[in-house]
């Protein structure tokens, strides 16, 4: 096992040998389960993103700051929500988002050049209508960055999130299925882990009676930890008892 491993091991022993040997917790989130591994690498609740738009012609775009929309779309008439200022508050990340791209200050990561590490690769040029957006939520800690990205939709389709992590100056989209920013975890070397999640049960999408959680590092193939999630009501997502897979 070389230095990198080992470190990891050091980093995760204590946790996940707890873990092992504990009785199964319950949950009714998805954002306290992820938080209860520790080793977060996104510690606050995240900072909700304003979707201002022009008049004519129409386009909007998700932000923290007014700047940011005029630097994208630089039109004299808009309709702004909220009191959203013209910089970002301060300790609050100067992010966008318009569908094709995230941006930070003035660098700006296309979605086509993406890293993705969910199950569906992502064609180049990809493009996701802002206003087909539900609501989007920013994390930031150091030069780090990244996005929730919830879809409007009803049923299912709600456990779904595009999840957009910027760090170390490239963009990566994770597995959406309780996909978020609060999800993500530290790594020794300035590494991350994420959660690629699958359905149990038979009957699996339908009335799933369960999930496995399985943290993987960005090199989206070396498995760290996986948990099992066992739903109280099969076909309930929402209420479940967590506990390490040896």
């Amino acid at each position: 096992m070389n230095t990198f491993y080992i470190a990891l091991a050091g980093v995760l022993s204590l946790s996940l040998s707890a873990a092992a040997h504990a009785a199964p917790v319950s949950f009714t989130d998805y954002a306290e389960f992820y938080r209860s591994l520790g080793g977060n690498l996104f510690l606050d609740a995240g900072i909700p993103l304003a979707l201002p738009c022009t008049e004519s012609p129409r386009h909007c775009i998700w932000v923290t700051s007014m700047r940011q929309a005029l630097r994208r779309y630089d039109q004299p008439l808009w309709t702004t929500p909220g009191d959203l200022g013209m910089s970002p508050p301060k300790g609050t990340p100067d992010v966008a988002f318009d569908g094709e791209a995230v941006m930070v200050g003035a660098r700006r990561w296309p979605l086509g050049s993406a890293v993705s590490l969910g199950p569906e690769r992502r064609a180049s040029g990809a493009h996701i209508h802002p206003e087909s957006v539900a609501d989007v939520t920013a994390w930031q800690r150091g030069s780090s960055v990244c996005l929730d990205v919830r879809h409007a939709g009803s049923g299912a389709s709600v456990r779904y999130t595009t999840v957009l992590l910027l760090h170390s100056d490239r963009l990566y989209i994770l597995p959406p299925l309780f996909g978020t920013c609060a999800a993500v975890r530290e790594t020794p070397r300035g590494g991350f882990s994420y959660p690629s999640n699958a359905y149990l049960g038979a009957e699996q999408e339908n009335h799933p009676t369960g999930l496995q959680v399985d943290y993987l590092l960005s090199d989206g193939s070396t498995r760290i930890a996986r948990y099992l999630l066992r739903f109280s009501d099969p076909g309930n997502p929402y209420s479940f008892e967590a506990s390490l897979d040896p």
